[in-house]
Formats: C-alpha cells, sequence, structure tokens
C-alpha cells in the first residue's frame, strides 16, 4: 500500500468514526481532517467534499455485503440454496453491522444522477451493480439447474427478491415490538426466516 493509498484510508477510517459516533448531519470537514491528523487543506486534495466521503464509507459497506453473499454460497448446491443463503447473509449483515446496514438503507432511497457524481459515488454505485448481478446470476443458475420452477425473467425475479428482502428485514426489525404484542414468536429472527422459508417453498414448486 502506497502513502498516497494509506493516506486516503486514514481519512475514510476518520470519517466512518465520525459519522457513526456523531451522525453525517453533525460531521464536518473540520472534525475528520482532525480525527485524521491532517489539514483540512489535504482533506481536500483527496475528498471534494463531506459527500464523497460518505460514499467512501458506503462502498466498504458493500464491500463487506459483497464478501458475505460470496461466503454465504461457497457451499451451497444450487441456484436456490443461494438465493436463501443471500437472505440469511444480508439479515446477519444487519445485526452484525448496523451502521453498514443504515448506509445501504440510507443509500437505496437517494435518486442519483451518474452523471453529476463524484468517483466515490460512482464505486459505490459500481459495487450496488455487482450484488445485484450475483443476485440475477443465482436466479437464472437456479432456473437452469432445476431448482427454481418459477416462471419469471431473471432479472424481474431478482428485483422483486431485493425489494422484499430489504423491506422484510428492515421492517421485521423495526417493529418488532409491535408484532410481539400478538405473539413472541414474532420476533424479527422468526419473521425473516419464515419470510425465506415461504419464498424458498415458491420458488421451489413454481408457484405463481
Amino acid at each position: 500500500m502506497d502513502n498516497k493509498t494509506k493516506k486516503a484510508k486514514k481519512i475514510i477510517d476518520a470519517a466512518e468514526t465520525l459519522f457513526f459516533e456523531k451522525g453525517y448531519d453533525k460531521t464536518s470537514m473540520s472534525g475528520i481532517a482532525q480525527e485524521a491528523m491532517v489539514a483540512k487543506g489535504t482533506l481536500y486534495l483527496y475528498f471534494q467534499n463531506k459527500r464523497e466521503l460518505y460514499y467512501a464509507v458506503g462502498k466498504r459497506a458493500l464491500d463487506v455485503l459483497i464478501a458475505m453473499f460470496q461466503k454465504s454460497s461457497a457451499a451451497c448446491h444450487n441456484g436456490l440454496e443461494k438465493i436463501i443463503a443471500f437472505g440469511r447473509a444480508f439479515a446477519e449483515y444487519q445485526r452484525i453491522y448496523p451502521e453498514y446496514y443504515d448506509f445501504i438503507i440510507d443509500y437505496q432511497g437517494e435518486k442519483i444522477k451518474l452523471k453529476k457524481a463524484g468517483k466515490e459515488l460512482k464505486h459505490t454505485f459500481e459495487d450496488s451493480h455487482k450484488l445485484f448481478s450475483m443476485l440475477i446470476e443465482v436466479v437464472r443458475e437456479g432456473q437452469k439447474d432445476g431448482s427454481i420452477l418459477l416462471k419469471m425473467a431473471p432479472e424481474l425475479l431478482a428485483g422483486i427478491l431485493w425489494c422484499q428482502t430489504n423491506g422484510i428485514v428492515q421492517l421485521a426489525d423495526l417493529r418488532e415490538p409491535f408484532f410481539m404484542q400478538y405473539s413472541k414468536d414474532l420476533n424479527a429472527e422468526n419473521l425473516v426466516e419464515s419470510y425465506l422459508k415461504l419464498n424458498e417453498q415458491i420458488m421451489k414448486n413454481g408457484i405463481c
């Protein structure tokens, strides 16, 4: 790792620490420079603004999720198993890396104009593309190997699964106290796992 890469990493480390401790809005470029122990002018040589640093931290969040997806699917035998493994990995990611998970939820809610975006946002978008492409690929794999009988375009099914899984993981966590008023079984973990098993049966049996 050369000096320039080390300096950039040090700055991103500082930004990540402050974003997570104080929140994005309460973090300033001056504060990041101080945390990184660099001059504010030096900071701007590496990152145009605070938003660029936000996406640099966000790329880390997506890199971790990609690695978890890859690891979770390594022992799977077919496309359907990989899809379910991806869902479980995403739920685990929310538990282990809540700050990174919050970034992904925030990032997915933004309207992005790539033509006007800085390099860090473009790098983050490339990671998003990689994640979704991985999901499309395992859907194709499942349809090819016969583990998924659901007749639907791979891209469409992948999009539905992505939206559903994001929604169930987020809402199961946020609304867990409400659901558990009705049954102790309605905890976030059970809700997510039951959702995954339901989707597994739908795809396995071609129910539509």
